[in-house]
């Protein structure tokens, strides 16, 4: 088994949205065309596709994060391999690069965050070197049109 690994491109939203759900989101070729498009005119940020003759098979999104507080990180914002290919080393392959692109951006720190039900998940990554830093609570509000109104009441 061969696996290579390159760089996504928008050509790439079919089969993008064919391995969302092995993560647990979903978006159509469309949707993912146009978030693809929207993440390209962004800077420090990298999508890496991995490949078994010619299949999508996993993908992994990497991000800067410039803070004033900081030296900032990169973070994984996402990686997924397709069911049928987990456990062949695809999933570190892809981190690798996520690492290697940190590296060549100028960040020393390579961070990602995971749901606390994938058990299995924290497991691969502290097996490849990722340290549990702290629990935090993620918390949103979605902007609406009186998102104004709503602040400065």
């Amino acid at each position: 088994m061969v696996v290579s690994v390159r760089t996504m491109h928008c050509s790439d939203d079919a089969a993008v949205a064919e391995l969302l759900p092995h993560l647990g989101y979903s978006g159509d070729a469309n949707c993912i065309r146009l978030r693809f498009e929207a993440l390209s005119t962004w800077p420090d940020n990298m999508v890496f596709l991995a490949e078994i003759e010619g299949r999508v098979v996993g993908l992994c999104q990497v991000h800067g994060v410039r803070l004033i507080a900081s030296d900032g990180y990169a973070e994984v914002a996402a990686l997924v391999v397709h069911a049928e290919y987990q456990r062949r080393g695809i999933g570190k392959l892809l981190l690798g690069w996520a690492g290697d692109w940190a590296t060549a951006s100028g960040y020393v720190r390579l961070r990602l965050r995971s749901g606390v039900h994938r058990e299995k998940a924290h497991l691969f990554y502290e097996a490849l070197g990722f340290e549990k830093s702290r629990a935090s609570f993620a918390f949103e509000r979605h902007l609406g049109q009186n998102r104004s109104e709503a602040v400065h009441e």
